[in-house]
């Protein structure tokens, strides 16, 4: 089960969200999952905002999560990291299943909180919070795990302060669920014909046929084209089915922007390819065109 959710992420998730750095031709007329507003994230599927301070710039997430931003100056702490994907457990493992992860990055790991909690809108979730040390110093990070339909979200914050003040507290408790973009709208032929295809390449494994679905231009919040096809070749297993749902869709011209779910075997998570380009008369994955800045 963990092996086809990482799967999931791997091949629905790759480049993934944010970025403060727009070309000018998408500016305008772009959906507001495309376009990064500074200080608000907005996730294309399932729909819901994060809001952060607008001072905090995007930095290039890792292959699981939609979004990642920190403070001017650092890339680890203080930060926001958004994850969203299927959950196999229990809301109260989520402290139990993160705990390797922080003995893995430090010492002396200790759960300061782990309790039920509710959103501002009184949707329920669960908070976690860890203090660990690395190099030295004293961290302590705040995850918030809740869910819309079969879909978890899952926010967090980090702070090398010793402690998660009320301003950080705050960013992953201002998840807001939004009406609409839930279900799947008719395409145009060809568009549908595209993913179709796509679909099926998946399912054969085959990195050559796959990364032909990508423009050369391909750039999703710092991720490139040749980035993704050497995470491509070092990740990829094995697929018995893949079918898409496209749940928002916009034309423009020889651009299209998408949002909507992807299901890899059994497991449905999010689809976090948000354009497309036509190109030498046929469409190729564009990606958000956005330049975040890289981890540390």
């Amino acid at each position: 089960m963990k092996k086809l959710i990482v799967l999931s992420l791997v091949i629905a998730a790759m480049p993934l969200a944010g970025g403060f750095f727009i070309p000018s031709h998408a500016q305008a007329n772009t959906p507001t999952f495309y376009r990064l507003v500074p200080g608000t994230y907005v996730n294309g599927w399932p729909r819901f905002t994060i809001s952060y301070p607008k001072g905090w710039i995007e930095h290039r997430p890792r292959f699981d999560e939609v979004f990642r931003a920190a403070a001017p100056g650092s890339s680890r702490y203080p930060a926001l990291e958004v994850i969203v994907g299927p959950w196999p457990l229990p809301r109260n493992k989520f402290v139990d299943t993160s705990l390797p992860l922080f003995r893995a990055l430090g010492r002396d790991v200790t759960v300061v909180t782990d309790k039920p909690s509710r959103l501002r809108n009184g949707t329920s979730a669960r908070e976690v919070e860890f203090q660990y040390v690395n190099d030295g110093t004293p961290i302590n990070w705040l995850g918030l795990v809740t869910k819309k339909g079969d879909i978890w979200i899952h926010a967090d914050v980090g702070s090398p302060n010793g402690k998660i003040g009320e301003d950080l507290r705050a960013i992953p408790y201002s998840i807001e669920f939004q009406p609409g973009g839930d279900e799947r709208v008719k395409l145009p032929p060809d568009v549908q014909k595209f993913l179709d295809k796509w679909c099926t390449d998946l399912m054969s494994r085959d990195v050559t046929k796959i990364v032909a679905y990508y423009s050369d231009r391909y750039l999703e919040s710092g991720w490139k084209k040749g980035q993704w096809v050497q995470f491509v070749r070092d990740a990829i297993g094995p697929i018995t089915s893949v079918r898409v749902g496209i749940t928002d869709f916009q034309a423009a011209g020889d651009r299209a922007y998408l949002a909507g779910y992807i299901y890899i075997n059994s497991e449905k998570t999010w689809l976090h390819e948000t354009s497309l380009i036509k190109q030498n008369g046929g469409w190729r994955w564009y990606g958000n065109q956005r330049d975040a800045a890289p981890l540390d």
